[in-house]
């Protein structure tokens, strides 16, 4: 078979978990949640090239981290852009012409409060949860060693000081994120946020 004359489905059967093949599959995407999938899986490409470059990366502040992350996601044909403004300056804004808009805020984890502030940015400045922009993530970029300890504190006690926000994914081990679901406070509606810790820790012993 010519590769010109294979089809679109053909391609996305062998490759479609390619970086052409993402592309195409957001062009394609048939809902809200389908665009959601191909969106986390292309974040989590991304954060991956941030832990494998790590060592180049320990003096990037947040918007530097952050608008890395943004310009791979353009790269990949999905619409990224970093520091828009939705009722205040958000770190990533991914939208689409269907009407689909994800938010990302990201923090440097510093300590728990500063991850607080990021987790109601998320929730009373930037989301509203109405229909396809329902979902948000929190990013943290952890560079001093054991994320999975401080991803499993920040969950503890995010739930303490949030009693209204209920676990719909909790932390299964290698997979370092967690997700909640809260009623946005300012249309009522389901509001989904996936809390993600990316290890940037470099300490080279030799």
């Amino acid at each position: 078979m010519n590769p010109k004359d294979i089809s679109v489905a053909e391609y996305l059967k062998f490759f479609g978990n390619q970086p052409g093949g993402i592309v195409l599959r957001w062009q394609f995407a048939g809902d809200h949640g389908e665009r959601l999938s191909i969106l986390e899986e292309a974040l989590d490409r991304c954060y991956s090239r941030l832990v494998d470059t790590r060592g180049l990366n320990e003096d990037r502040s947040e918007d530097e981290l952050s608008m890395q992350v943004a310009n791979m996601l353009s790269a990949s044909g999905i619409s990224a852009r970093h520091d828009r403004h939705i009722n205040g300056h958000c770190d990533i804004v991914v939208d689409a012409e269907d009407g689909f808009m994800w938010l990302g805020e990201a923090k440097i984890h510093s300590d728990y409060s500063w991850l607080a502030d990021g987790f109601l940015q998320l929730s009373t400045r930037y989301g509203t949860a109405m229909e396809g922009r329902d979902h948000g993530e929190l990013i943290i970029y952890h560079r001093a060693g054991n994320s999975l300890n401080v991803l499993t504190t920040w969950q503890d006690r995010l739930f303490a000081n949030h009693p209204d926000t209920e676990l719909s994914f909790d932390i299964a081990q290698p997979k370092l994120f967690f997700r909640t679901v809260h009623k946005c406070p300012n249309s009522g509606c389901d509001f989904h946020v996936r809390h993600t810790i990316i290890p940037l820790m470099h300490a080279p012993e030799k």
